[in-house]
């Protein structure tokens, strides 16, 4: 290279790297579009990256890699803009082949471990982000993402140490407040709510709005029955924060809870009119049953925004809610043309034409969910819908009604000779557990209560000794499930599984379970600790588990259902359709449940 080209090119780097876009483009636009150099093309590349254009960006460093294969920073600048474009898997392809070219380029691995904690794989996640600390130990948000990825696996303990030496380590004031922050949820998971308020607390005053971290607090502070104290603080960072749009959110959600409705959704009407705290605003509308007022607040949306993806899945939510389903899906096949690649709108599409009475627009829509987010509970949900009202035997596949919905009545855990011992001691304790207040308003449950936070991993001895018992019995269900490579829930068996989730329920009389789905999940499960009598009841079935009705009516019926039984754990997959029937007795129905997902993939 000439020593007049490299001159330009460094010039250009410096421009680069101070912001000034156009005096880089300007000094190696001629090198790059008219001599083919590689090195201009891919800073050319940059500039277009830096500019938004990413089309452009890709093809420039795909030229430069055409001219010299194999350069392991363009091909890692590669990756970097294939993932801002949401194409990881390419994304990840090039990295392997940076990293096959020098395999020492930690920015490679951190780029790699990034991929893998958006994808939901930990363990990759976690090997590359160790890879990146090997190579430069004072990678300290390598530090960071190497313990979020292993908290998200549910290693409180190890998460801890390694959060807090980077809490100490870090001088640089948001970083600070991402370990504290992140530190806190790694204390939670064990039990340690009074030092994971603290570290919300921290993370709060160095970076006062950046993580939310207040409101993380105002929610552990309800699960510890502080509830004025919650309230106050989010009152407080309202009008801290008057936009904050989780804020209001979890504000209203508390204030329902707590049966505060003089004050419900009143926070809105103080706020600024943006677009996100309207369709908020509406949504709560919709699960406090206002249907009609949340149709004409999401259209009020819509209509300032065609492409506002909320506001056209709400509306036609509520327009479904209102029967006008053919209107719901005119709204969401216009809203397509701006966003042709969101399997949440081909989801809510296709449970629209459902209820239009079109299963095969309905199965075409939710096969294009499937094809942009392959194992999306949701989308199998609205598919095997369509299918069975098609009278297509591929729901039958695709449920396993007979044989992946499975009951077990599980053996007394240590230290107790009975069942019946050992759930009356749980169900005492659990009594206390649950907060006097309304069911949560996005949930499922109806006439009765439900934890705050996790069951699992808190260091309650019931909970750890009952947590032993269903952790052999997944085991033994995933090992008896019959594998099938392309199924959605047989092919992912195999790698062992984590909980995402666990809570514990409780119905009183004439309470239920809607109809719904979890969409987090792949195994959901429910166990049965204290039941009432009426669930004896076979013929009326009451306060039993049902299977195979949705939450809209499309004309489907109850598919199978499960009697309780006290000690007894039903596993299922996590989109199958699934609610119960209410009971009529004054006692209490008292359940933990859970949601796993596979150790990989």
């Amino acid at each position: 290279m000439s020593t007049h080209i490299s001159g330009s090119i460094a010039e250009a780097v410096r421009f680069l790297e101070r912001g000034e876009l156009g005096a880089a483009e300007a000094m190696i636009s001629d090198l790059a579009l008219r001599q083919n150099n590689p090195d201009a093309l891919h800073l050319l590349g940059l500039v277009r990256l830096n500019q938004d254009r990413m089309d452009e960006a890709l093809a420039l460093m795909n030229r430069s890699l055409a001219i010299r294969p194999g350069h392991p920073h363009v091909l890692l600048n590669l990756a970097k803009t294939l993932r801002l474009m949401n194409r990881d898997g390419e994304a990840a392809k090039a990295i392997h082949q940076a990293l096959a070219a020098q395999p020492g380029l930690s920015e490679a691995w951190y780029e790699l471990g990034d991929i893998g904690l958006r994808a939901g794989d930990l363990a990759g996640a976690e090997a590359a982000f160790r890879k990146v600390l090997a190579l430069n130990p004072r990678h300290t948000q390598a530090k960071l993402w190497l313990g979020v990825a292993i908290k998200n696996a549910g290693r409180g303990i190890e998460a801890e140490s390694i959060l807090a030496e980077g809490l100490d380590e870090t001088q640089d004031g948001e970083l600070k407040a991402a370990f504290a922050y992140n530190l806190a949820y790694a204390q939670y998971l064990q039990g340690k709510k009074t030092a994971a308020l603290e570290n919300y607390a921290l993370a709060a005053r160095i970076a006062p709005g950046s993580f939310n971290s207040d409101i993380s607090r105002a929610d552990l502070l309800e699960e510890v029955l502080r509830f004025d104290e919650a309230v106050a603080l989010l009152e407080q960072v309202i009008q801290r924060e008057p936009a904050n749009a989780a804020a209001h959110l979890a504000y209203n959600s508390l204030l329902h809870r707590l049966g505060r409705d003089a004050d419900f959704l009143k926070s809105y009407d103080r706020a600024p009119q943006k677009p996100e705290l309207q369709t908020d605003k509406a949504n709560l509308l919709i699960k406090s049953g206002h249907p009609q007022q949340a149709c004409a607040l999401f259209s009020e949306v819509a209509a300032r925004d065609s492409s506002n993806l909320t506001a056209a899945i709400g509306a036609a939510t509520s327009l479904n809610e209102l029967g006008r389903h053919t209107e719901a899906v005119t709204m969401l096949e216009k809203t397509a043309a701006h966003h042709p690649r969101s399997a949440l709108l081909y989801q809510n599409l296709a449970a629209s034409a459902l209820q239009a009475r079109d299963p095969q627009k309905a199965a075409a829509m939710a096969e294009k969910s499937l094809i942009l987010s392959p194992v999306d509970q949701a989308g199998l949900a609205v598919l095997g819908l369509a299918w069975r009202m098609m009278g297509d035997e591929r729901d039958e596949t695709l449920n396993g009604y007979d044989d992946l919905i499975r009951a077990f009545d599980l053996e007394p855990p240590q230290g107790f000779s009975s069942m019946a011992d050992f759930n009356a001691e749980l169900n005492a304790w659990l009594e206390r557990m649950h907060p006097k207040t309304r069911e949560p308003l996005m949930q499922s449950l109806k006439g009765g209560s439900q934890t705050r936070g996790y069951m699992f991993g808190q260091g309650h001895e019931l909970v750890d000794r009952l947590k032993v018992r269903i952790e052999e019995t997944m085991t033994r269900y995933i090992a008896e499930t019959r594998p099938e490579a392309r199924h959605p829930f047989r092919g992912r068996c195999g790698s062992g599984f984590r909980f995402t989730d666990s809570w514990s329920s409780r119905l009183s009389d004439c309470g239920y379970h809607v109809n719904h789905i979890h969409p987090g999940g792949w195994i959901s499960s429910c166990y049965y600790v204290a039941l009432p009598e009426a669930v004896k009841d076979k013929k009326e079935k009451q306060g039993w588990i049902k299977f195979g009705e949705p939450n809209f009516d499309v004309g489907l019926g109850v598919r199978r259902a499960i009697q309780p039984v006290r000690g007894r754990l039903v596993l299922f997959p996590s989109y199958m359709w699934h609610g119960t029937v209410p009971f009529h007795e004054n006692a209490t129905r008292t359940t933990i449940a859970f949601d796993a997902v596979p150790e990989r993939g």
